[in-house]
């Protein structure tokens, strides 16, 4: 699904092996909330993703399931991740 993106926190230089991740706010959101995605395929700080930018986000769920070894409890994690990004509008440097 593309959503409308502002990027709520700096992205930082990427460090390690891990996928890195952005802070933004969808577009419309009357509750104003902050969602984590993460980018796998590539680099947002080399895209030019920086924070109060807009951006047209392809974004898809991943879904993983945690059972505790023990108690037999599941736990469910729903992650956001951008396999696209598309600049709508950025600051000026």
């Amino acid at each position: 699904m593309k959503l409308h993106a502002i990027i709520r926190e700096t992205v930082k230089m990427k460090q390690d092996d891990l996928p890195q991740s952005v802070i933004v706010e969808f577009v419309g959101d009357k509750e104003k909330q902050h969602f984590e995605i993460l980018f796998n395929d590539f680099d947002p700080y080399r895209e030019g993703i920086r924070k109060w930018d807009t951006w047209e986000l392809t974004i898809k769920w991943k879904s993983e399931i945690f059972t505790d070894p023990k108690t037999e409890v599941k736990s469910y994690f729903t992650y956001l991740t951008c396999s696209k990004a598309t600049p709508i509008h950025q600051m000026q440097v």
